[in-house]
């Protein structure tokens, strides 16, 4: 947001400098993002009339003219092709400076000249370069032309916070310092001069269909419009804040907006049928010309200002051609409304068009300011458009606008600010900012006004109050005391070892928004159902996510468009809502990770090898190694919702704390991904919970086991079992029945075919035992042996190979 000191002044006085004034607006919350220094070249320069103007004897192009500036006539060569007999223009006279150059008496062509008629671009009034400025018949020949726009200007750009719609404007920051100052704030008049016999209610009607939509919508018209330049000041004040001057009846609509912050809009009231403005929602796929003179295809959820034959408007988006002001306008309807911020940004967002007008809608104009601003609006087209103002105001509001009071606990502010601020001291603050104050017993009950969206809670109230009271009113404490615990948070040291797990087995990590799109969600099967975000400021971030997976396949899709072809990925982060692991309306912590692409790459020594449903099992594993879980995975082959080959992940009290497997086809291609791909879903919090129902994290009780001296032993065991049962059930049980002596359990061959019988498959285990003390005996080892075969063979359709 673009300040104009020149322009602030209309509204709080102030001595301070340019850098004072970005130093108090800082600490106010508004960071300046710099100064800019403006500088017309407009001393000097006389306002002079054009006695005569005459072709140069001696070039095509340039005119000699006589100008009378006040008791002198100078000879001065033109070549502006607007130069004529009679015109009021700026004049520099000999000595005068513009830009790099000082005005000097000299011949051009042959012909002497002795100073210089002037455009606006030229006196850096505004970027035009339409000709030398002519001025209107309120300006004297003679006089300083400087008292008419002043020479210089300094110009602030500040950051605004969403949350502040309020400060997009000129009064909004002068009321901002007005408070810090303590000093009064003059408003704009709004008084209108109605000059015209005519009444309005008999010539425009409004009807709101979508009062949600548009809770307020005011209407005004004017008659008998000129359209033509603005007045100088009107434009200087617009290009010093970056903005283009165009005509009269554009500049004003953009001038009260960087004034009062409210947009406002205006028709041809001749292309708007029956003067009758009705505010509907557009219908799915209805066609509508805009001002850019593209044609846009609406859905059901954008707004339209429509009359009773076809729209004119995309409601606080942008104006339609078809009832666009042109040269020939007489009447124009003003509008000034509030529309629905998330109805604006989502139309806004989803047509890619992003103006100052929809950029103060979709944060919340000031409701209260329409009847004002269309006031404001039709006097300066009376003065500075030659318009009649039409009698009386329409004012359609079919939802009235009403604040909630907040209560405000001194001494609570006390608590959160570290300080003390008297009852009296806030009040102050309150009404500074124009708050509605009553005061009951050490409650101060506050009413926020209309423009103040922002202020909702009591902690709204105290930070308030911390600005404008000061936070360098915060006591510096004399010492610090820090309370440093032997052991991090629980969920810190789950978050902290999967990420090194995951980063130890080459995946790199991934933080994606937890704010995301509600139709990546809807991608998947099953019903993920992600927490709606109320006010999104982006239609793409509406939704808090109820799973990792869409993100992770946001990101495998960017890196697969940009040239990668092996991808691995993964992502810690909370997730709420409903997601595939249940938990609804909790906010619990997951991992998930995606593999694409080969295992093992391409080289001349060896084939490449894809990844595969084996490789996520394996990922599983070492995840649950690092984590050091005593619970052993379940691995149940069932596909679940959005994936093939799936696997579900058991944790205790058969809870699933997580799924794994092949992403289906369908559901990759819904974000532009055409390969396969292997991922995974995992609740930390559910996968690594005890019996007992407390997190178990590495190094709780930890500590290290020395390695054995000894040598090992090993012993290969072979059964068949029925192909459905899964070798990591054999695996377990193999485990789970040994003793202290077994350390590892290793598949190392599968077979089927014959002789064995369809439907039967062969598995291989070689078990590894070693003692920390002594070299292991048979009488050791044969034991063990003998029990986990008897306890295989008890699985259904086990059987020890022969």
């Amino acid at each position: 947001m673009k300040i104009s000191l020149n322009w602030l002044h209309d509204f709080v006085d102030f001595d301070e400098s340019p850098e004072q004034i970005a130093e108090i607006l800082t600490f106010l919350n508004f960071e300046c993002e710099g100064i800019e220094y403006i500088k017309r070249y407009v001393n000097g320069v006389r306002v002079g009339k054009v006695l005569e103007a005459i072709p140069h004897p001696n070039a095509d192009k340039l005119q000699l003219t006589k100008v009378d500036i006040g008791g002198e006539i100078l000879p001065i060569v033109c070549g502006a092709p607007n130069c004529r007999e009679g015109l009021i223009v700026p004049v520099a006279t000999v000595g005068t400076r513009i830009g790099e150059f000082t005005i000097e008496s000299r011949k051009l062509r042959g012909e002497m000249s002795q100073g210089m008629i002037l455009s606006e671009s030229e006196m850096k009034i505004s970027e035009s370069h339409g000709g030398i400025l002519e001025l209107g018949d309120d300006f004297k020949v003679g006089d300083d032309f400087s008292k008419a726009v002043p020479a210089e200007d300094a110009v602030l750009e500040f950051e605004v916070t969403v949350n502040r719609p309020d400060a997009l404007s000129h009064i909004g920051m002068a009321r901002e310092l007005a408070s810090h100052w303590r000093r009064p704030l003059r408003l704009p008049s709004f008084e209108v001069q109605e000059t015209s016999t005519r009444n309005v209610e008999d010539e425009l009607r409004i009807d709101i269909v979508a009062p949600e939509q548009c809770p307020r919508y005011v209407g005004r018209k004017v008659t008998g419009v000129s359209v033509q330049d603005s007045p100088l000041w009107m434009k200087a004040r617009l290009s010093s804040i970056g903005q283009r001057p165009i005509s009269n009846v554009v500049d004003i609509t953009n001038y009260i907006l960087f004034e009062l912050g409210q947009p406002l809009h205006a028709f041809d009231a001749d292309k708007v049928k029956d003067g009758r403005i009705i505010v509907r929602m557009a219908e799915e796929g209805e066609d509508f010309v805009t001002l850019d003179d593209k044609s846009r295809k609406l859905v059901s959820t954008d707004l339209m200002i429509a009359d009773p034959e076809k729209g004119i408007a995309l409601g606080g988006v942008m104006g339609g051609a078809n009832s666009e002001v042109t040269d020939s306008t007489n009447d124009v309807i003003i509008e000034a409304a509030y529309f629905d911020p998330p109805t604006i940004r989502k139309t806004a967002k989803r047509l890619a068009l992003p103006s100052e007008a929809s950029r103060r809608f979709e944060r919340g104009a000031d409701p209260g300011m329409q009847a004002n601003a269309a006031a404001r609006c039709a006097e300066l087209f009376r003065l500075y458009a030659g318009a009649e103002v039409l009698q009386g105001v329409v004012d359609a509001c079919p939802i009235p606008y009403q604040r909630p009071p907040v209560n405000y606990r001194p001494e609570r502010a006390g608590v959160v600010l570290g300080f003390e601020v008297s009852k009296s001291d806030a009040i102050k603050v309150f009404e500074s900012l124009e708050f509605g104050v009553e005061e009951k017993g050490d409650i101060v009950v506050v009413t926020p006004p209309s423009w103040r969206h922002d202020i909702e809670r009591e902690i709204d109230l105290v930070e308030e109050v911390a600005r404008h009271v000061g936070y360098d009113k915060v006591p510096t404490a004399e010492e610090s005391h820090v309370v440093l615990s032997n052991e991090d948070p629980p969920l810190e040291r789950i978050l902290d070892t999967a990420v090194d797990s995951m980063v130890a087995m080459g995946f790199h990590e991934a933080i994606c928004s937890a704010m995301t799109s509600g139709d990546d969600h809807e991608a998947f099967a099953g019903g993920l159902k992600p927490f709606e975000i109320q006010r999104s400021i982006n239609p793409e971030m509406n939704v808090y996510r109820a799973s990792l997976a869409p993100g992770l396949l946001r990101v495998v899709e960017h890196n697969l468009n940009r040239g990668l072809e092996d991808i691995f990925v993964f992502e810690v982060g909370q997730v709420g809502g409903m997601g595939w692991l249940g938990c609804e309306g909790e906010q619990r912590l997951h991992l998930s990770f995606a593999m694409v692409g080969q295992r093992i790459p391409q080289s001349y020594d060896r084939s490449s090898e894809p990844v595969d449903l084996a490789d996520v099992v394996t990922v599983l594993n070492e995840l649950a190694r690092g984590l050091t879980l005593d619970l052993p995975l379940e691995f149940s082959y069932d596909s679940c919702d959005n994936l093939m080959l799936g696997v579900k992940v058991a944790a205790d009290n058969d809870d699933i704390a997580g799924v794994a497997g092949l992403l289906k086809a369908e559901v990759g291609e819904r974000f532009g991904i055409d390969q396969p791909v292997y991922m995974a879903e995992l609740d930390l919090e559910r996968w690594v919970k005890p019996v007992a129902g407390e997190l178990r994290l590495p190094g709780n009780n930890g500590g290290y086991k020395r390695f054995s001296r000894f040598p090992s032993s090993t012993r290969d065991v072979s059964f068949i079992v029925p192909i459905t049962t899964p070798a990591e059930e054999v695996r377990r049980v193999l485990q789970n029945h040994s003793n202290e002596l077994l350390e590892d359990v290793v598949l190392f061959d599968l077979y089927s075919g014959e002789p064995l019988a369809t439907g039967e498959r062969s598995l291989a285990f070689r078990l590894v035992f070693r003692a920390v003390d002594r070299t292991l005996t048979d009488g050791d080892i044969d034991p063990v042996i003998e029990t986990v075969i008897s306890e295989v063979e008890k699985l259904k359709g086990v059987r020890l190979r022969g």
